[in-house]
């Protein structure tokens, strides 16, 4: 079979491909925005403002949005949503879903990521960066027929490659390789930024290995018009035909000609698959380097074509060396700067909007949802006809300070009945050479200190004393503050039979004549009474 015959017995494969109830995308009329003189109200979408359409095709059309964060954050997104009439088949929201999973993976900056997901049924959303800027096909039409300079072209094409060969090498989320390749390159589908930056989007169609909706044998998708060979034929597609679709891309921008035109779907798979393809210095002055960039992406045999797009880049950027971003950048000013002018005045209205101004009325647009609890008033709880009790917390006292005020009350206790034992022995002739026993006279009452000691008894150090053989009754203790202000007023007589007079409120022990701790203290050549160690 000849190989027209060839594509004519494929033309209804494809016919079908392209028609409205296929896998390919209709056309489909955008809602009514600002941007075309309507307005559109804004829509309150999870932490997201959905606002005017500004872009759309034949699966979803693109929205300007705000999310909005906590504190006063905001930032100016892109929301693709996907068209109602495609929100409820399995398929086209599984494809979509895909797009979003599989160009999440892809980190370059010649690449546009989706930022988040949003689920609102029957809606379904992507959010992604807002691109300032144009589609390399509306920059086209701008001057059609006119060739791009060659270094402008460069610029763009290199950018684009690079952003291919970052998807081409994209790893899934345990680092194996998803083997995606676009399917789509066509200048829709190629953003150039105000700044002069080309960006890669829409991988709506993209094959991978991890991908949940295949496409099925026999379909095609895809424009036709830069869809590779084996595509046609149904062949095995990698990343090969991504290059090639790139190299249709690069060809029409040097020539300013379409390379596979025709006004029907035969003539133009007929061209792609049998018309020669004329060099480009053939129609516009184009460097012979140039030229073999060119030609050799568009090999109709992948092992003719370059084995990837970073080895493209690198032989475009040998052959003609790309503009700047500041060329570019006046490039892109001189085709669509009215344009990018008044969308850039769309985007301020929006970046103006507010939140709250569309929350605080409580009756929120069908599909939104309330704003997260750090960005919503919380209610004014009603005022009682009674203040209710306030219970405070004592302050948590640690366990170092009860330690401290321990030890203290004991040092206290301690040193009060040393001076006691000391002061109030009773005379030699009792139990040998003892210092007498001192009777304070009796006393005004003073404050007692704020620190309560313990009853003597407790303590453990009178506890681990010897026991001693007589007992002797001595006057009570009188407080800490009276010994310390006071001296003795007279001292006991002795005497060589009896003891002190008795008392009633205190005894104290008595050691034995002959034992070392009868004093318990020595006075050293300072005066500075010290304590026996052994003797407690």
């Amino acid at each position: 079979m000849s190989t027209r015959a060839n594509v004519t017995a494929k033309l209804p494969i494809i016919v079908r491909a392209f028609s409205p109830g296929s896998g390919q995308r209709p056309s489909v009329r955008p809602p009514a925005s600002r941007a075309s003189g309507v307005p559109f109200a804004p829509r309150v979408v999870g932490r997201y403002l959905l606002c005017d359409v500004f872009a759309a095709g034949g699966m979803a059309t693109l929205h300007l949005g705000r999310l909005m964060g906590p504190q006063g954050f905001s930032r100016t997104v892109a929301i693709k949503q996907l068209h109602p009439q495609y929100a409820h088949d399995p398929k086209f929201v599984a494809m979509f879903l895909d797009e979003a999973r599989l160009a999440s993976r892809v980190h370059h900056p010649n690449v546009v990521s989706p930022l988040d997901v949003i689920s609102h049924p029957p809606d379904l959303f992507m959010v992604m960066d807002y691109v300032h800027g144009e589609s390399l096909s509306r920059l086209l039409k701008r001057r059609p027929g006119e060739p791009v300079p060659p270094r402008i072209a460069a610029a763009i094409i290199g950018q684009v490659l690079l952003g291919l060969h970052a998807a081409h090498d994209a790893a899934g989320e345990s680092g194996e390789p998803l083997e995606l390749v676009h399917r789509d390159v066509s200048p829709h589908n190629i953003m150039v930024t105000k700044d002069g930056v080309a960006k890669v989007v829409d991988f709506g169609i993209a094959k991978a290995k991890a991908r949940s909706q295949q496409t099925e044998r026999g379909m095609l998708k895809g424009k036709l018009g830069y869809m590779s060979p084996e595509q046609i034929n149904f062949e095995t597609v990698d990343r090969r035909a991504d290059v090639f679709a790139v190299g249709v891309v690069l060809w029409e921008m040097l020539t300013g000609r379409r390379l596979f035109d025709g006004d029907t779907p035969d003539v133009v798979l007929q061209n792609l698959m049998e018309l020669p393809i004329p060099a480009p210095s053939s129609i516009v002055p184009v460097p012979p380097d140039l030229d073999h960039v060119v030609l050799s992406a568009l090999g109709r045999s992948t092992e003719e074509r370059f084995s990837n797009a970073r080895a493209m880049a690198q032989a475009l950027d040998y052959a003609t060396p790309g503009a700047s971003m500041l060329e570019l950048a006046a490039w892109v000013d001189e085709r669509a700067g009215d344009e990018l002018a008044a969308r850039a005045e769309l985007v301020l209205d929006v970046e103006a909007l507010r939140f709250d101004d569309f929350t605080q009325s409580g009756n929120l647009p069908f599909g939104s949802t309330p704003p997260p609890p750090s960005q919503a008033p919380a209610p004014e709880p009603p005022i009682p006809s009674t203040p209710p009790p306030v219970a405070l917390a004592a302050p948590p006292k640690s366990r170092l300070s009860k330690k401290l005020v321990v030890l203290s009350a004991l040092a206290l206790l301690l040193g009060l009945s040393v001076w006691a034992w000391a002061s109030y022995r009773p005379s030699p002739a009792v139990g040998g050479a003892g210092p007498s026993v001192v009777a304070l006279p009796p006393t005004e009452a003073r404050p007692e200190p704020a620190v309560q000691a313990p009853p003597a008894p407790s303590i453990e150090t009178e506890a681990k004393l010897p026991e001693p053989s007589p007992l002797a009754e001595v006057a009570p203790s009188p407080p800490a503050a009276a010994v310390v202000s006071r001296p003795a007023a007279r001292q006991a007589e002795p005497k060589a039979d009896a003891a002190p007079p008795p008392s009633a409120s205190a005894r104290a022990v008595v050691k034995p004549a002959g034992d070392p701790c009868a004093v318990p203290y020595t006075v050293d050549k300072r005066g500075v009474k010290r304590f026996k160690e052994a003797c407690f």
